[in-house]
């Protein structure tokens, strides 16, 4: 039995939001609200059963990794704790997870990207921290690349990067 009831009559569990507010406030509609909650509650009960998602919860559960650090799924998880204490509830998870959805606007999923790869919280991304995170993605995935690849890899995204910027800088001045 869970804490959300039939539309009649919707209740919520101690703690959490409402699922029709979330809805409101995100572009899920109310019935995937629920399913959300559904899943909430496998991956906050997976170590403690108390209604929130721990880091260790989160790694084991969406990343099988319950004993190696790894700082994607780390920086990951701190955009889930939104309050900054160790764990996220219902609604931070609702509301962080709104990014991923298809009608959630693209400055959200850029804004979400941009937060993901600045490490270091200083509102600027700088190579170290590009390099970081690709290291820290391949080993999650398990790849072993020597770092002249690395290197070249970063290279060529830094020069993306770039001519990106030029490109829309034009668009902006023309």
């Amino acid at each position: 039995m869970g804490c959300f009831h039939s539309t009649a009559s919707r209740l919520q569990c101690p703690g959490n939001e409402d699922p029709v507010f979330l809805a409101s406030q995100t572009a899920f509609i109310i019935s995937e609200v629920e399913a959300l909650f559904e899943l909430f509650k496998s991956i906050s009960s997976s170590v403690i059963d108390d209604g929130l998602i721990s880091k260790e919860e989160f790694q084991l559960d969406l990343f099988k990794n319950k004993k190696k650090e790894n700082l994607f799924a780390t920086r990951i998880f701190d955009l889930f704790d939104v309050k900054r204490k160790g764990v996220a509830d219902f609604g931070d998870f609702v509301r962080v997870l709104n990014v991923f959805h298809p009608n959630a606007s693209q400055e959200d999923k850029i804004d979400f990207t941009f937060k993901l790869y600045d490490v270091d919280g200083t509102g600027y991304i700088d190579r170290d921290e590009v390099r970081q995170m690709l290291v820290a993605i391949l080993c999650e995935s398990e790849l072993k690349l020597a770092d002249e690849i690395i290197e070249q890899i970063l290279d060529k995204a830094t020069l993306t990067i770039m001519r990106r910027l030029f490109q829309l800088s034009l668009q902006m001045v023309g």
